[in-house]
């Protein structure tokens, strides 16, 4: 289960609250408009297409990219050596960080990151692309039955019953005041760092 905080309770209801208008997109075969997808929209504040793009230059699904980011470094190729030229020179190659915003030079590692810092592991992402953790399925009622994963309403009920969850914790904790139960996300602009 994630850790709970304040900003991943509100991120979740958020992200369930966007779902639920029927004019925004949901197809679970996007990387930008699948369950992941939403929360990273809501989290970072980038657009679907950005997201889409970044996701699309790196091998596997959600969760088998933030397990690549969490255990793997990236290591960027080696820049040629061509003397004393300019590298612009003649077309000289220079290789691009293709995981990289062109303007901003943001990467995948800023998604996870961002991701990391609102509470989540790559478990987590996992789980939520396969709606698979057991004790948001075991609060749904769903953990031995057939609940599909790439349904609306199913993603809805399952962030919503994720931040239920996490803001017991947080209760128990003595983290948040009881008050701010179905709290609206309103600090995400705070957390917002780079965006291209």
């Amino acid at each position: 289960m994630a850790s709970p905080t304040p900003y991943l309770v509100s991120a979740l209801r958020q992200t369930a609250e966007n779902l639920k208008k029927p004019d925004v997109t949901y197809r679970w075969s996007s990387f930008a408009n699948c369950n992941c997808g939403h929360l990273i929209q809501t989290v970072t504040g980038m657009e679907a297409s950005e997201i889409q793009s970044k996701a699309m230059m790196q091998e596997g699904d959600w969760g088998k990219q933030a397990s690549a980011n969490v255990h793997q470094p990236r290591i960027s190729p080696p820049r040629p050596d061509f003397g004393d030229r300019p590298a612009l020179d003649e077309g000289a190659w220079e290789p691009e960080d293709v995981g990289a915003c062109q303007v901003s030079g943001a990467s995948m590692d800023f998604v996870f990151y961002s991701l990391n810092r609102m509470g989540l592991s790559a478990t987590d992402v996992r789980q939520l692309e396969r709606l698979s953790d057991p004790e948001v399925r075991r609060r749904l009622g769903t953990e031995n039955v057939y609940f599909p994963h790439h349904v609306r309403e199913n993603v809805i009920a399952y962030l919503i019953k994720w931040a239920d969850l996490l803001e017991e914790d947080l209760c128990d904790e003595g983290k948040v005041p009881s008050s701010t139960q179905k709290a609206v996300f309103k600090d995400i602009n705070n957390l917002r760092t780079v965006s291209c």
